[in-house]
């Protein structure tokens, strides 16, 4: 066993954190974790349901910097502790409206202070990244639907009951009809209908109302699936895609020299338009050639 995991092991055996909070890491040091929030990521408006999103750990290290796995790195804990994380809790963000899936709030109160780490303690099982921790408050958390929800404490306290309310595989799940089954099998309070797969992140996503109960996902069938859109539909004309990374909205025309690579899911909030007016009346723009 290395030396730092052995040190680890130990002081994990005897720190007062041991049976409350297991995933508490004395190796774990990161200290960088609170970023500058760009006022431009600001787009405070409200939210009217909620999405949990799932992510599998192993896929996410096998990306990650080596050196960000080493002891004070950013990655330490879930990725190179010795830790055995399946999915993770990526975070419970607030949604606009179902209408209008893919509009979002984001970092509502703009940048926020640095989170003290011991608050953050208790919620490394679920989210084992206190870089992660910090971005999601300042980015969703400070979005709720209701201010007494806004704190660090209490968004993170929503989290962790929704997330310790949910049975999650230790393997990897495709997105494929048995896995939807496995899901409701063991979570038979989800619905149906609110479960959904974000392609490009290959999360697992839940979503719930302003009440933190189960709710349909927009866009998605009775069977749980996206409803599917073809190119040759006519109302899938103009396509609306969606960058969650920078938060953008763009659509894409037939004359736009992407169109053919651009490609719809409405569970990750992309949607299909007959005309440009309608996109703009959505709230999508037209991507620059």
């Amino acid at each position: 066993m290395k030396a730092h995991r052995l040190a680890a092991l130990i002081a994990a055996l005897l720190s007062p954190f041991a049976g409350a909070a297991s995933c508490v890491d004395p190796l774990d040091t990161f200290d960088k974790y609170n970023e500058a929030v760009p006022e431009r990521q600001k787009n405070d408006i409200p939210s009217e349901y909620y999405v949990m999103s799932y992510s599998w750990a192993p896929h996410h290290c096998a990306g990650a910097e080596r050196r960000s796995k080493q002891p004070g790195g950013r990655n330490y804990l879930q990725c190179g502790s010795g830790r055995s994380f399946g999915y993770v809790l990526h975070g419970l963000w607030p949604q606009g409206s179902k209408a209008r899936p893919g509009h979002y709030p984001r970092a509502c109160e703009g940048d926020q202070p640095r989170i003290d780490r011991k608050l953050l303690e208790k919620y490394l099982c679920m989210s084992p990244s206190v870089w992660l921790l910090q971005h999601e408050y300042e980015y969703h958390g400070t979005c709720m639907h209701d201010e007494a929800l806004e704190d660090p404490k209490t968004y993170f306290d929503t989290a962790l009951r929704l997330h310790q309310q949910l049975r999650l595989p230790d393997r990897e799940l495709p997105d494929t009809a048995e896995s939807r089954r496995w899901l409701l099998a063991n979570n038979p309070h989800l619905r149906p209908d609110g479960i959904q797969y974000y392609a490009k992140g290959k999360e697992w996503q839940f979503c719930f109302d302003t009440r933190f109960s189960p709710t349909s996902c927009p866009g998605a069938s009775p069977a749980g699936r996206p409803e599917a859109r073809t190119e040759a539909d006519a109302s899938c004309r103009i396509k609306g895609n969606v960058n969650r990374r920078a938060g953008t909205r763009l659509y894409f025309t037939p004359a736009h020299p992407d169109y053919a690579s651009v490609k719809i899911n409405t569970a990750d909030g992309e949607r299909c338009f007959a005309t440009e007016e309608d996109a703009r009346a959505a709230g999508w723009r037209k991507a620059p050639e």
